[in-house]
C-alpha cells in the first residue's frame, strides 16, 4: 500500500498525507508561480517540538512560502523524535517533488544555490532536483558542532530532517555548515540558507520547459 496520499496538487499549492504504523503526516506547501501571487500567512505547525516548528517557519521566511506540517504519533509505546524530524522531512519533500513536477511543462529552475548568516554562523546550501537522492552534511568543527542537544531537539535528529527531505524530494542536497558558538545559531543558519536555495529552485526558467535541471530529461 502506498503510504502517501495527494489531496491538493497544481502550480501554487500542494497537500501530501503520508500514513505508516508509526506516524501520520499532513504537509501543506503555497508558493507563488509567474502571475499568481500567494500571500503570506501564520502557518500552522504542529509537530510537537518547538524547534522543528521554529525551522520549519525559517523555511517559510526565506524560502517564500507557506507551510502547514502536523504530526500525528500513531504508537505512542514507541515514539521518538528522530522519527518525526525525518518523517516530517520526508513529506515535506514529497510536497517539494510534486510542486516541481506542476510546473516542469513550463520551465522551472529545479536547482538553486542559498548563502544565509546568523551572527557568527555561516551556511552555504545548494540543492538538485533531478532524482537522485543524496544528503550531503559537512559541518565545521566547532563548539556548536560538538554539542549534542539543541533547544528541545538532539542535533542527530536535526539532520535526519535533510536526510528525510531528500529522499522525499529526490534531489541532492549540499549543506555546508560554518564554525559557531551557538548551536542555535549554527542550525538556524542551515535552515536559513536551505529556504534561500528551495526559493532559487522555484523560480521559472522556460529554457528547462519539460525537462529537469539534469540532461538526462526525466527526473526517473
Amino acid at each position: 500500500m502506498n503510504a502517501y496520499k495527494i489531496t491538493t496538487s497544481d502550480q501554487t499549492k500542494v497537500t501530501v498525507t503520508r500514513t505508516t504504523a508509526e506516524s501520520a503526516i499532513n504537509v501543506t506547501v503555497e508558493a507563488p508561480w509567474l502571475d499568481k501571487q500567494i500571500q503570506p500567512r501564520a502557518g500552522v505547525w504542529q509537530t510537537g517540538i518547538k524547534f522543528l516548528n521554529h525551522m520549519i517557519q525559517l523555511i517559510c521566511r526565506r524560502g517564500g512560502m507557506n507551510i502547514d506540517a502536523a504530526y500525528k504519533c500513531q504508537l505512542e509505546s514507541t515514539y521518538c523524535q528522530h522519527v518525526v524530524w525525518e518523517d516530517v522531512g520526508l513529506v515535506f519533500g514529497a510536497a517539494l517533488n510534486e510542486l516541481l513536477t506542476n510546473r516542469r511543462k513550463a520551465g522551472v529552475e529545479g536547482a538553486g544555490e542559498g548563502v544565509a548568516c546568523i551572527d557568527e554562523a555561516l551556511t552555504r546550501c545548494y540543492l538538485s532536483f533531478e532524482g537522485r537522492s543524496g544528503c550531503y552534511l559537512n559541518i565545521a568543527d566547532s563548539d556548536a558542532s560538538q554539542r549534542e542537544l539543541v533547544e528541545d531537539a538532539k542535533c542527530q535528529d536535526v539532520r535526519q530532517f535533510f536526510e528525510g527531505f531528500t529522499q522525499g524530494a529526490r534531489c541532492t542536497l549540499q549543506l555546508e555548515l560554518g564554525p559557531a558558538m551557538d548551536t542555535h545559531h549554527l542550525w538556524e543558519s542551515a535552515f536559513r540558507a536551505f529556504g534561500e536555495a528551495l526559493r532559487a529552485s522555484l523560480q521559472a526558467n522556460p529554457w528547462r520547459k519539460g525537462v529537469i535541471v539534469g540532461v538526462k530529461d526525466t527526473k526517473d
